[in-house]
């Protein structure tokens, strides 16, 4: 009941406040479990990506947001789990793969954290190690326009529309490393036309 309540009310913000266009959804899997690998330039991603998509998918999310009540609550209930920055965090990994096995789609932002302008990224290696453990698709889906819509350190929504794109799932070799291969999946988010 909470997903929907947040999905629908989340889609009436998103008709005054950042519009969205959405393309390639044929790219995006009907069944079954897959990693939708994106990028990230705003806080306001996961929003925007959550009623941007045909199925209900699962969120990694920064721990420190289950701690502030009642949004890790509302988290909870979106499906949510969290994740510990800046260390690799197995139990999140464990999570991640148990939920790919199971069959739900899970939303990974391949860096880590947010991109903010022209920064050089690098992909963290678990994006890489979940790909080749769980076996399933992984979708790149490239999002622009959130960052003027709420910038980094904003409180308030300024006006402005996004575009989430999504690209045919990426091909790597499974013999490689996980950081090759996690790199694979960031330079064919970064290669979605824009």
């Amino acid at each position: 009941m909470i997903y929907y309540i947040v999905y629908f009310l989340t889609k009436f913000v998103s008709f005054f406040y950042f519009p969205r266009r959405v393309y390639g959804m044929e790219h995006f899997p009907r069944h079954g479990g897959f990693i939708l690998a994106s990028n990230h330039i705003s806080n306001l991603d996961p929003v925007v990506l959550g009623i941007s998509v045909m199925r209900r998918v699962n969120f990694m999310a920064k721990d420190s947001l289950f701690k502030k009540q009642p949004l890790g609550f509302i988290l909870k209930k979106l499906w949510s789990f969290p994740v510990k920055r800046d260390q690799a965090d197995f139990g999140a990994l464990k999570e991640a793969l148990k939920r790919l096995k199971r069959g739900t789609p899970v939303l990974m932002f391949v860096e880590g954290t947010r991109r903010i302008g022209d920064a050089p990224s690098q992909a963290q290696p678990g994006v890489g190690f979940l790909a080749v453990k769980a076996g399933v698709p992984v979708i790149p889906v490239h999002v622009s326009g959130t960052e003027k819509v709420m910038p980094p350190g904003s409180k308030f929504l300024t006006r402005n529309p996004v575009s989430v794109r999504y690209g045919p799932a990426v091909v790597f070799n499974p013999q490689d490393s996980y950081e090759n291969i996690a790199q694979t999946i960031l330079q064919s988010i970064d290669r979605i036309p824009v």
